[in-house]
């Protein structure tokens, strides 16, 4: 499938990814995870979001509200390895992954590796979180007995040639690491209580 600009609602990507974005977090609000799905799916392939962080990390909160982590970490994962290309914003992703193991799957053996990539290499704005989340999972990974990991490993980025004709183009200009706009509405679902 090739992305048709003709098609996207309203004609104008930024303004549809806003509105997606707006209609979605309504969807936070309610803890309501069907709106937040389908608006970041629309936000995704006709708003410009498949290229920001923001999207994927609302996928992973509409799972956790229905109740299915690991479909939240294989959101996360399609970002970290097809649409996301900042090392900063994939460390970003790396963490929410790490929180969801750590925290819903209970299983920080696991959540470890991904704690541990995160805390060296988060943005400034992240930090403080992501070296609280590190040290809870130390505490609790030598009394873990889980001895199958909940999930697969992390995948290393490797994005298809295909993907820029899929879905629409970047709209948001924003630098690689910057905090996600979605961040202050879903930074519950990962941060410590």
């Amino acid at each position: 499938m090739t992305f048709d600009p003709a098609k996207v609602p309203g004609g104008d990507v930024a303004k549809f990814g806003a509105e997606c974005r707006a209609k979605a977090l309504d969807g936070v609000t309610a803890s309501d995870w069907r709106p937040i799905y389908d608006w970041t799916k629309s936000w995704i392939g006709w708003g410009g979001g498949a290229w920001l962080p923001d999207t994927w990390i609302l996928y992973a909160v509409s799972a956790l509200l229905q109740g299915k982590p690991r479909i939240g970490v294989h959101a996360l994962d399609l970002g970290i390895k097809t649409w996301i290309d900042g090392d900063r914003d994939r460390s970003v992703l790396t963490f929410c992954r790490g929180a969801i193991i750590l925290e819903v799957l209970a299983d920080p053996k696991c959540a470890e590796p991904d704690l541990e990539a995160a805390a060296a290499t988060v943005p400034e704005w992240l930090v403080a979180g992501a070296t609280e989340r590190l040290t809870e999972c130390r505490e609790q990974a030598p009394k873990s007995r889980k001895r199958v990991p909940s999930v697969k490993p992390r995948p290393d980025h490797a994005p298809p040639e295909w993907r820029a004709e899929t879905v629409a183009p970047a709209v948001v200009r924003r630098a690689d690491g910057d905090e996600p706009e979605v961040w202050k509405d879903v930074c519950r679902f990962f941060l410590s209580n």
